[in-house]
């Protein structure tokens, strides 16, 4: 009764493109003023396509005439911005672009580009706006790049290479590119570049899916450039698009016959996209076993489920045959098998010089979870030297184990006189058996110093856990010291990154 009301209500909603708690959100950078080779129309361009997203109930942000830094500090907060959205998130670039090796570089104003080691020290990888995007887990990110106009630089015969290079979208992800790569956009004769004017005109019609809007776009630009300039203009997306369609304006309602099936379905998929509950998605699929979001769905399914799981057992496998039982009025359950191999983890924390805290119990959390992109970025073929001391049951598989987290961060572990950082660490662990439930148990204290290669205290951690075990209380001691690990390189880097 509650899901038949709940259908109803959302049907009379029918025509939004997207649930209450989905934002559409795009950054919009236009760079006119360069120094070489400047530009009529992308700071129009930006502000005018803005005017237009915001008409179709986009959030906008908007930045005119900007340097190298100002570039980067926007995308990173676009990325912070996005995260975990459910709407369309959208990254618009007019102005200068050029490949240098096969990497696109979108140049900033206010500082020297006369050369290839220009660009690459001064410019602004559009990778980089992939990569924050892609990490946001926004539902779906569009990427426009009006950024093929003349290249400047063959006047100098210091680059001599026109357009963009082709470029992958990530999953989730669409990228448009005003012209076809290796070719060049007009900069456009009146107050907007052509790509840009046919996009905004897109953009406002009713029931186009996004990437109607951009094949429509594409017909405009290559029409009018060979009618009026004799040449043509051939724009090009790449797209890994998924799920069910996106709209910048969603379809009209039918009035006289209220919301069509494809829109009833769209409501009901809103309404359980963010949902924790597997119930949820079977319920879904019993209604809609070929819809649009079925494929979807079935995902969704199986990680909701899987999540579950996780959170209801404990951390060992028991992998003992159980026999067949039936319970009868008379009967009474047989006792637990004996633990094998980790039976439950033990309790344990660990702490931090900038005031962390993690108790186990809260679930594993992956080292580079703790980083956000400008840490990992910062952190990026960093090496480091790794002396660790153990006592106990520590030895070559804790190192190995140790290397394999640095690795998963990015940073290179590295011999003494080469290393940037030092990781100084002890470990010590106790094997024992616990009298009360006569099983063995094993206890770890692990310290850890983040240094410079100076010997400077950047970052220090501490952290403490147990298991109980079988007789295999090496294999305990691995499986403890798994998780651990995880939370000493995450917490000692995010210190340090937090301070540099």
């Amino acid at each position: 009764m509650r899901l038949r009301l709940m259908i109803s209500l959302l049907t009379l909603a029918a025509g939004l493109a997207s649930p209450a708690w989905a934002k559409n959100i795009a950054l919009l950078i236009g760079n006119s003023n360069y120094s070489v080779g400047q530009l009529s129309n992308p700071a129009n361009d930006a502000n005018d396509l803005a005017n237009t997203l915001r008409s179709i109930g986009f959030e906008t942000i908007v930045r005119l005439n900007v340097d190298g830094d100002g570039m980067r500090s926007s995308i990173r907060d676009f990325g912070d911005k996005l995260r975990n959205n459910d709407g369309i998130g959208m990254f618009f670039f007019a102005g200068h672009g050029v490949q240098v090796n096969g990497e696109n570089y979108l140049l900033p104003v206010a500082v020297p580009l006369r050369s290839e080691q220009d660009v690459e020290k001064y410019g602004v990888q559009a990778n980089m706006v992939l990569r924050y995007m892609e990490d946001s887990k926004n539902r779906v990110n569009v990427v426009v790049l009006d950024a093929c106009r003349n290249n400047p630089f063959i006047k100098t015969r210091s680059m001599k290479t026109r357009g963009l290079a082709p470029m992958d979208a990530p999953s989730g992800s669409l990228v448009a590119f005003s012209t076809a790569p290796g070719t060049e956009a007009s900069d456009g004769s009146g107050r907007n570049g052509l790509y840009t004017k046919h996009l905004m005109a897109n953009m406002k019609v009713p029931g186009l899916t996004v990437e109607q809007v951009f094949k429509r776009t594409r017909e405009g630009v290559e029409g009018e450039s060979e009618k009026d300039m004799g040449q043509r203009q051939s724009p090009r997306e790449e797209s890994s698009l998924k799920g069910g369609d996106m709209y910048f304006v969603p379809p009209v309602a039918k009035k006289d016959s209220g919301a069509s099936p494809e829109e009833v379905e769209l409501a009901y998929w809103n309404s359980i996209a963010n949902s924790t509950n597997p119930a949820d998605f079977d319920t879904y699929l019993a209604q809609y076993p070929h819809g649009k979001f079925a494929d979807l769905a079935k995902n969704r399914l199986a990680s909701t489920r899987s999540q579950n799981v996780a959170r209801t057992d404990s951390r060992a496998v028991d992998d003992s045959p159980r026999p067949n039982y039936y319970p009868g009025p008379d009967t009474v359950a047989p006792p637990p098998p004996p633990p094998q191999r980790i039976a439950m983890g033990r309790p344990g924390a660990t702490t931090s010089s900038n005031g962390f805290s993690f108790s186990q119990g809260e679930g594993t959390v992956k080292a580079i979870e703790f980083l956000s992109l400008p840490c990992r970025d910062m952190l990026h073929n960093k090496r480091v030297r790794l002396e660790m001391n153990g006592r106990g049951n520590a030895g070559a598989p804790l190192r190995q184990a140790m290397v394999n987290k640095l690795q998963s961060i990015g940073v290179k572990v590295a011999s003494a006189d080469k290393s940037d950082l030092v990781i100084r660490g002890v470990i010590e662990t106790v094997g024992g058996v616990n009298r009360a439930i006569g099983v063995n148990e094993v206890d770890m204290q692990a310290d850890f110093t983040l240094l410079s290669a100076g010997g400077k205290t950047l970052s220090t951690v501490s952290t403490s856990g147990g298991a109980y075990a079988d007789r295999n209380k090496r294999a305990a001691v691995a499986d403890v010291w798994d998780e651990k690990s995880e939370e000493i390189v995450g917490k000692l880097f995010q210190d340090y990154c937090a301070t540099h």
